[in-house]
């Protein structure tokens, strides 16, 4: 076996140094990638986190300098250069295995001085790792190693599927094509291996590449997304109405009775609105219910203006939400002359001023506009889907969800009100089963895009995700918090994730969040920023050592889904004829 090495110093908690042989090109040995360490006892895998040259001998600068004769720099350097230079890498131990053939396990001893570094192999890497098999085993893509060895590590997907878990790093890394394979897979071991309950994906789309297709830097479609791919086990809800009708999607509306003080609070200050018009809104809520008897449809009076009601009368949708309020009221209180809704905001001004004071009035006519817009998102006054996302999440025989953002993709406020909605409804029903059952029937994986807007420092208290996060783990709730800023994150947040997925990050403080609970941080720190677009950091619970990977070509994993899935239907049918056949159906 071929000695590319030795080890001259190191720790096991600072990494090891070795001096590489002057046969070997230190250009070969990239950060990131997989190596072997032959000690006396233990074989060790490690992962290269720095590497460099050095000379201490005069003599070195003196054959360089720019006024030496070029043809006798050329010669000296040919007769000298292995004399002069020292290659050398740091190596952060991650396994070793002993070599009377036991288990591999995480390094706590290190490799002996002068032990030889030599050539990672096939074999290796599959007894440390593991291999596929397409049940709970799926690959996540190809290490990284000094040479290109074809060979594919897995990740556990049982595991990953039952501890929340974050993916992180800049856009444009891979973070979505890393989404979409790991969706896959659940799904599939879903399928394929389901224990006692259903797994349930809740994936929020902003960008429609889950529900649709994956996209290049340029918007070309690369192939089709997790759930367009297992259509027949995904619901696709969207927001944008063109969207709906072009694509045969279900086309999602907010229903605004089943907003919340809470859930405007949540993105006043994204609108610009005031605190002390956020800390208001409970009493203006209290009060247009004790004026119109309109309760839950508080909303609608705080918002709707006499341009944004004519607006609405243009349309049959909103001609029949009009229609429906007015004859709220007039049932309630009896308030028969009442033909507008905006003609009461006169009427709840007075009051504001009369109960509440002056200042409350101001802030109700200088902020309440800022938050108009919401009437501009797809809304309605009696459907209720959200209540139709939490049955299929939670019902045995339901089904798994995505919710696309469409053209309003860039639009936080609608994109964290959806969120918020559904996931107060998840938590509150899965509580409710569980008074009635003990248990909830299903498992759920929530994929949560631009996480930090819902478990920031600030939002972790006040969001419903907040709760699932601290509460509903051991419930068989769990999170997929995908962000490009994790130190945004509250660090409660991050401590509660067992598997974490790092692809490039340039700022110190995101690298620091999303290394939080990593063995060595101080090594792979480096390692953070320089990895290429589609390698990713792995460590946690679903992996068995840390390691950098090239994750796996979403469109050849893309075609094998669709081959498995054929294969899957096919079973089921040859089942069900041999059952028929024997008149057990």
């Amino acid at each position: 076996m071929k000695v590319l090495g030795k080890v001259v110093s190191g720790s096991v908690d600072s990494g090891v140094k070795i001096i590489l042989e002057n046969s070997e090109n230190i250009e070969n040995y990239p950060l990131g990638s997989l190596v072997t360490i032959n000690g006396i006892n233990h074989k060790y895998l490690g992962i290269i986190t720095d590497a460099g040259l050095s000379s201490t001998d005069k003599t070195a600068y003196e054959i360089i300098n720019p006024n030496t004769s070029p043809r006798i720099k050329e010669n000296l350097l040919k007769v000298c250069s292995d004399l002069l230079r020292t290659q050398w890498v740091e190596i952060a131990l991650i396994a070793q295995a002993s070599n009377d053939g036991t288990e591999p396990m995480s390094a706590d001893t290190m490799p002996s001085f002068a032990s030889a570094l030599v050539e990672t192999n096939v074999e290796e890497i599959s007894a440390f790792f593991g291999k596929e098999n397409e049940r709970n085993l799926w690959s996540l893509g190809q290490p990284k190693t000094p040479k290109t060895l074809l060979v594919e590590v897995p990740i556990d997907v049982e595991k990953l599927a039952n501890l929340s878990f974050g993916i992180f790093g800049k856009s444009g890394t891979g973070k979505t094509f890393l989404g979409n394979l790991l969706a896959g897979y659940i799904t599939l071991y879903d399928l394929i291996a389901r224990g006692d309950k259903p797994y349930r994906l809740l994936i929020f789309d902003m960008h429609s590449e889950y529900a649709l297709e994956l996209k290049d830097n340029l918007g070309r479609p690369i192939a089709d997304g997790v759930a367009k791919i297992f259509s027949n086990y995904y619901v696709r809800y969207t927001l944008d109405p063109e969207l709906a009708e072009k694509r045969n999607l279900r086309l999602f509306k907010i229903n605004l009775s089943q907003l919340t003080p809470d859930d405007i609070r949540l993105i006043g200050p994204i609108f610009g609105v005031s605190e002390t018009f956020l800390t208001l809104l409970g009493e203006y809520r209290k009060l247009i219910d004790e004026l119109f008897g309109l309760g839950k449809y508080w909303l609608w009076i705080l918002l709707m203006d006499e341009e944004t009601e004519e607006r609405f009368s243009r349309s049959p949708e909103g001609q029949e939400i009009i229609e429906r309020l007015l004859e709220f009221i007039q049932e309630r209180k009896g308030l028969q002359s009442v033909t507008s809704i905006a003609r009461l905001r006169r009427s709840f001004e007075k009051a504001v001023k009369e109960k509440l004071g002056f200042s409350a009035l101001q802030s109700f006519i200088s902020q309440a506009p800022k938050l108009r817009k919401i009437l501009s998102y797809p809304v309605t006054i009696t459907e209720d889907h959200v209540g139709e996302i939490v049955n299929y999440l939670t019902e045995k025989d339901g089904a798994h969800v995505t919710i696309s953002l469409g053209k309003y993709e860039k639009e936080l406020p609608l994109y964290m009100l959806v969120a918020n909605l559904i996931a107060r409804r998840l938590r509150d029903m899965i509580n409710k089963k569980i008074l009635e059952k003990g248990e909830p029937d299903t498992k759920i994986i929530i994929f949560l895009e631009e996480a930090h807007n819902f478990l920031g420092r600030t939002t972790y208290r006040l969001s419903p995700f907040g709760d699932i996060a601290r509460e509903m783990r051991k419930r068989g709730v769990i999170l997929c918090v995908i962000d490009q800023r994790p130190s945004e994150l509250d660090s409660d947040v991050i401590s509660m994730l067992w598997t974490n997925f790092v692809f490039s990050l340039t700022e110190k403080s995101d690298i620091e969040a999303a290394l939080m609970g990593a063995p060595q941080v101080k090594l792979f720190k480096k390692l953070i920023p320089l990895l290429r677009n589609r390698e990713v950091l792995v460590y946690g619970e679903a992996i068995k050592f840390p390691i950098v990977i090239s994750v796996k070509d979403y469109s050849e994993a893309a075609q094998r889904f669709i081959q498995i899935i054929k294969q899957h239907n096919k079973k089921i049918e040859e089942r069900k004829k041999m059952f028929r056949e024997a008149g057990l159906l």
